[in-house]
């Protein structure tokens, strides 16, 4: 499925004539208690195409919350979703608009996901998750996690505006900036990985690094680089998908309320740490010395002489962003809960092997606020 992405300080000046051009009628506009902050709210909310509001979902997004849009869409008669906001906003988008023709007497997560006409928009107002761009969702069924994969819920078209960022607070900037870093990095490193997602991760990484400064600092064109470079990130990963440092940072999220973007930071120099100490568990085809080749590429993008230096300079980076800012409130006592908590499907992704013994050990050093280590 191919996806239109625009650039524009303005996104009603993209999305309307997008809307029109599809015969859309009235529209669900999926959106967080954030958005009537955003300079986009009243031109979209009261633009030439007709909205129902939808905002009945949480941070973390319930399969319930999920139905309850459906049944809004329904209700309200709309035929197309309009997503505005973070990752979980974006989220809920995808999957009302997934879920949109489906038999509402059947689970919805037990049907075909496949495409169903829903014209879909996402308007990201964050600069992290790059959700925007990938064909993945994740919902909550009985408090665990469930990912949602299917091309019909790539959004049709991405309206990168960076007014969106404006109000964004300092701490969720740096915590989503990391994420798209990590994803960088990780789909870069990723055993799913090709030369041509690299290449595009590899952008990202760069971009994020560029911008990082600027962006702190609220200057337009820097964010305009960042909302780029999460979208890049996404592109990458919706082709190879994440690694250790995702799957591992999940119940960090869950259990203490850390952002997902900071949680995935403290844990991917660990992750990488590893890697670089056990060569002899590489599980990609192509071999440690092309691991390794790449995870040069990535050093050269952080400023480090070799790969040897990667992990210190990833952890020092995310350390040095929230010096002074509320600690993580790790406790030791989660330790075995963690250790059983990465799901294996991510971790299939990572280019070398992790078993649960390893996992407890790097959860431990993780716990106790510690550097990662050469062994």
């Amino acid at each position: 499925m191919s996806q239109q992405i625009v650039c524009r300080r303005r996104a009603e000046e993209t999305l309307f004539p997008f809307l029109k051009e599809r015969g859309v009628r009235k529209f669900l506009l999926v959106c967080d208690a954030a958005f009537p902050h955003l300079r986009v709210a009243g031109p979209i909310a009261s633009g030439p195409v007709p909205c129902a509001v939808f905002q009945g979902f949480s941070s973390n997004p319930k399969y319930e919350d999920v139905l309850r849009g459906v049944e809004a869409f329904r209700a309200e008669n709309c035929d197309a979703v309009v997503a505005v906001g973070g990752g979980s906003s974006l989220d809920v988008g995808k999957c009302i608009k997934l879920f949109a023709r489906m038999d509402p007497e059947q689970d919805c997560l037990a049907q075909p996901l496949q495409e169903n006409g829903v014209p879909l928009v996402a308007v990201p107002t964050t600069a992290g998750t790059g959700s925007e761009s990938t064909h993945f969702a994740v919902v909550y069924v009985n408090g665990e996690k469930r990912s949602v994969a299917s091309t019909a819920a790539l959004p049709d078209l991405a309206i990168l505006d960076a007014d969106a960022l404006d109000t964004l607070p300092l701490y969720q900037k740096k915590c989503t900036l990391l994420d798209a870093l990590c994803q960088g990095i990780e789909s870069a490193w990723s055993v799913r990985s090709t030369p041509e997602s690299r290449a595009v991760a590899l952008r990202a990484v760069r971009l994020v690094l560029t911008a990082m400064d600027g962006s702190l600092h609220n200057q337009r064109e820097a964010n305009e680089d960042m909302l780029r470079a999460a979208n890049l990130a996404g592109q990458a990963i919706n082709q190879t998908q994440t690694t250790a440092g995702h799957a591992m940072s999940y119940k960090l999220t869950s259990l203490f309320g850390i952002p997902h973007g900071r949680a995935v930071a403290v844990c991917l120099p660990h992750v990488l740490q590893c890697a670089l100490n056990h060569p002899e568990r590489c599980v990609d085809a192509r071999g440690w010395a092309h691991v390794r080749g790449v995870l040069a590429d990535v050093a050269r993008e952080l400023g480090c002489a070799g790969p040897a230096e990667l992990p210190r300079r990833l952890w020092g980076l995310q350390a040095a962003l929230f010096r002074g800012e509320r600690s993580e409130g790790f406790r030791m006592d989660a330790l075995d809960v963690l250790a059983r908590s990465v799901n294996p499907e991510r971790l299939s992704n990572n280019p070398v092997a992790l078993e649960e013994e390893t996992l407890r050990a790097l959860y431990a050093r993780i716990l106790a606020g510690q550097p990662p280590r050469s062994c």
